[in-house]
Order: structure tokens, then C-alpha cells, then sequence
């Protein structure tokens, strides 16, 4: 989700919940999360694959010292007279938890919506999310809430009619993905991903040796389907032996990857990205080995 409905959503939560004033903390939390996006360029580095956005500030344990870091750091620049009031000895903890509300909101709205993210870092790098919500209707999430922040600005207060009217529409239209979500699970087997077309859906099946990506409409059925070979010219126990920061990265933002060797290069790609099945997200789709001589430098395509 965009950081408009993080900052809404954890605003309209704590205000319905009748906390008020901890909704600058919760805000704090919800956004904070996405500094990320500003880490663009160390993430560059193969090996800090992982400080990419939705990467390790979208698992708990980011999410949790992220939290921890920005919710100390405001409330010494509060106690220093660096930020108008002050935070009272006896709201700390209800503010800090209220931060990692707002943290933990972001997470799950992340999860519903993405394809994948790493929350369980560093125990593992697996990815996890339902990516259920059709492109039309995330943008639809995102104008119900610049609308609803665009009020609150205007009127200058929000009121528990305007927080009720937000929950209400947005829970409405997670219900309507969700439902949509179940419709492709229903007729087609395999992990189901959204297009930016509101009714196609893209679906994995891995099966051996291949893996089968279709491409699902929900009112005409499957419109194609192809196959892709996991390896080709190299056996799965060769293509174990290359492992690099590179590679890593590869397979960390893949939805699937094949091998094939073709003379003295070795091409790791994820067909579903490089056909365009999916385009998100469109870093290193592809990595060539160039193996002349020995294992020699990895060059990206």
C-alpha cells in the first residue's frame, strides 16, 4: 500500500478506538516503515539486496527496530525543545506501543496487497504476501484515502463519522479482492498473483521438471499457458555450485527461476518478469555466469 493509506489507516484505527492523541505515534509508525525507498542507492550493492524497499524494514524485526530508533529519536528531540510539546513520562509506553500499532499495520496491509515480503528476516528470506488486490482497486484505496486526508485537512478535525466511512469502504474493497482472489484459487491451481488488467491474474504451478505460469481471466478462463523448464543443458546439482550476492539478489526478487546453459555462459532468469506476466519487481530479472575459463565475473542482464 502507499504511504498515504498507511498513515490513514492507523489514523482512522486509533481515533475509532477512542486514543486520539496516540495518533501521531501510530503515524509515525506506519510511515516510517517506507524510508526505505530512500535506500536506494546502498541497495545497489549486491550483497545489501535486502535494504531495497520492501525488503528488511518490511519484516517484524525491521519494522520493530525502525520503530524503536524513530520513536527514541522523537521523544529526545521533544525533551530537548527541538519538537512543540513534550511526551509525558506516563504515555510512553501507550506511545511506543501505539508506534509499533502503526508499524504492524503497515506490515499486514503490505501483506495483503504485495507479492511478497520478508517478514520473518533474519530467520529466513522467504517472501510472503496474499497479493490480492488488483491494481484498480489499490488505486481505489489510494483515492479513498487522499480524499479522507484531503477532508480532514480542510475541516480541520476528523470526526468518528469520517473514520467509521473510511473502514467501512476500505474493508469493503479488501473483501471484494479477497473474493476475487478466492474465484481464481477456485478454478486454478497454483500460486495467484494480480495484473494491472482489473479481471487477469497470473498463476504459477511448479511442477517437475517445468513450472506451468497461466494466464487467467475471470470471465473468459484461461486465456495461455506456457511452460517454462527449470533447467536446460545443466542438472539441478551443477547449478547448485554457483552462489554469489548477485544470484542471491536474482532469486530474492524472482517469482520463479530457470537455469540454462548454453556454451561456457549460464543464464539464471525469471521468465515471468522477462515476459512481462509480471512486471513487479523489475530489478534483475536476469543474471549471466560466464563460466570460460573457470567460474568467471557475473555480468547482468
Amino acid at each position: 500500500m502507499d504511504i498515504f493509506t498507511h498513515a490513514a489507516a492507523i489514523l482512522m484505527v486509533l481515533y475509532v478506538a477512542g486514543h486520539p492523541l496516540l495518533i501521531p505515534f501510530g503515524v509515525l509508525g506506519a510511515v516510517i516503515i517506507d524510508i526505505d525507498m530512500a535506500w536506494f542507492f546502498i541497495a545497489r550493492e549486491p550483497s545489501l539486496y535486502l535494504l531495497h524497499h520492501a525488503g528488511f524494514s518490511h519484516s517484524f524485526f525491521g519494522a520493530t527496530v525502525l520503530s524503536a530508533i524513530a520513536f527514541v529519536t522523537t521523544f529526545v528531540l521533544s525533551s530537548a525543545g527541538w519538537l512543540p510539546g513534550t511526551i509525558p513520562a506516563g504515555v510512553l509506553l501507550p506511545a511506543f506501543a501505539a508506534t509499533l500499532a502503526g508499524a504492524y499495520l503497515h506490515l499486514f496491509l503490505d501483506w495483503l496487497a504485495a507479492p511478497g515480503l520478508p517478514l520473518l528476516y533474519p530467520l529466513t528470506e522467504k517472501r510472503f504476501g496474499l497479493a490480492m488486490t488488483p491494481m484498480p482497486l489499490y488505486f481505489l484505496v489510494t483515492l479513498l484515502s487522499l480524499a479522507s486526508l484531503g477532508v480532514i485537512f480542510l475541516a480541520g478535525e476528523l470526526t468518528i463519522g469520517l473514520a467509521e466511512w473510511y473502514l467501512g469502504i476500505f474493508a469493503g474493497i479488501l473483501i471484494v479482492s479477497a473474493g476475487m482472489k478466492w474465484v481464481v484459487h477456485r478454478n486454478v491451481t497454483g500460486r495467484s498473483y494480480y495484473t494491472l488488467h482489473p479481471f487477469q491474474w497470473i498463476v504459477i504451478r511448479e511442477e517437475n521438471p517445468s513450472y506451468t505460469v497461466v494466464v487467467y481471466d475471470m470471465f473468459r478462463g484461461v486465456i495461455r499457458e506456457q511452460r517454462f523448464e527449470k533447467f536446460e543443458g545443466i542438472t539441478h546439482e551443477e547449478a547448485r555450485r554457483y552462489d554469489s550476492p548477485e544470484l542471491r539478489r536474482h532469486r530474492y526478487y524472482s517469482y520463479v527461476t530457470t537455469v540454462e546453459k548454453v556454451g561456457s555462459e549460464i543464464r539464471f532468469r525469471d521468465p515471468v518478469r522477462e515476459e512481462g506476466l509480471i512486471t513487479y519487481p523489475p530489478w534483475y530479472p536476469a543474471v549471466t555466469v560466464n563460466i570460460a575459463g573457470g567460474t568467471g565475473p557475473v555480468r547482468y542482464s
